[in-house]
């Protein structure tokens, strides 16, 4: 099925659960040697949230897949919660490439997304042909993932879109909206409206389970950061996020030379992509893949 822009598709995880996802075929056709570009969405998100992104990117001529994890979006809910995990979600993402004939791509990575392009260094490494992390780093702080899980393990339901832009705004002040259009694609990229007419969370309320049994403390993802040193690689930080300091960002750099990146303003975790900071990193990183 063709919609908006993008077709939608579903495919079978090798575990047998059914999964979906957007591809944007690039208008024009894209040249026979350019990868595709994946983008992978944070804990809760899926692929609306990419939207705009993959539109801008469908006119320069990139093809672009966009996968709902399992548990999210209009994936189906793993009946087993201890396979929301990074392994089971890489094995998706191969299965996936395996799937479409993808040997090359370019993987756009938000917040969780961006801890799977790094692991994907380690797990395929001849399948990245660049990466952008958008608002996560080398280390994963432990204290600012608290609200967020918090906010996982609500089980309520909104009885309107107001209030469940209300629900975002009081929740969380820094993400990237100005206006009230604005907050409202938030809020449609992070719930949906169910057959009660009720406004639901977008993802298993089970995936918080196996968050609250992860061992205390900060996550050193250093080693995986440096397996990304083969390829083009930007950086996208929140000037507000503290998921991705400035100090860790600018350990970053002083660890990579040459790394792209940009700080967008005013926003806290994650940047939507669409600033145009985010804009250039990626652009950037584009050119020279």
């Amino acid at each position: 099925m063709t919609t908006a822009g993008f077709g939608e598709h579903r495919f079978t995880a090798r575990d047998g659960l059914d999964l979906y996802f957007r591809d944007y075929a690039p208008l024009g056709g894209a040249p026979d040697h350019r990868p595709a570009v994946l983008c992978l969405p944070g804990l809760t998100r899926n692929s609306k949230d990419f939207h705009q992104p993959a539109l801008r990117l469908q006119g320069l001529g990139w093809r672009v897949v966009c996968p709902d994890m399992r548990g999210r979006g209009r994936s189906a809910h793993d009946p087993n919660p201890a396979n929301y995990r990074i392994e089971t979600y890489l094995d998706d993402v191969r299965n996936l490439l395996a799937v479409l004939g993808l040997h090359r791509v370019v993987v756009i990575g938000t917040s969780m997304g961006g801890i799977m392009a790094m692991a994907m260094a380690a797990a395929m490494p001849t399948v990245l042909a660049g990466v952008v992390l958008n608002d996560v780093g080398a280390v994963v702080p432990a204290e600012p993932l608290k609200p967020i899980i918090d906010s996982m393990r609500g089980r309520g339901t909104l009885a309107t879109w107001d209030e469940a832009v209300f629900a975002l705004r009081r929740g969380f002040p820094d993400l990237p909206g100005d206006t009230d259009a604005e907050w409202l694609d938030i809020a449609q990229a992070t719930f949906v409206e169910g057959p009660d007419g009720r406004i639901h969370r977008d993802w298993d309320l089970d995936l918080v389970k196996p968050l609250l049994a992860l061992p205390p403390g900060d996550t050193d993802l250093w080693q995986y950061f440096r397996a990304l040193r083969p390829v083009p690689m930007g950086v996208v930080r929140g000037a507000k996020s503290d998921i991705l300091s400035a100090d860790i960002l600018q350990a970053m750099i002083h660890d990579r030379p040459g790394l792209i990146h940009a700080t967008v303003p005013n926003v806290g975790h994650p940047p939507n992509l669409r600033e145009q900071p985010s804009k250039e990193v990626i652009d950037a990183v584009l050119a020279r893949v």
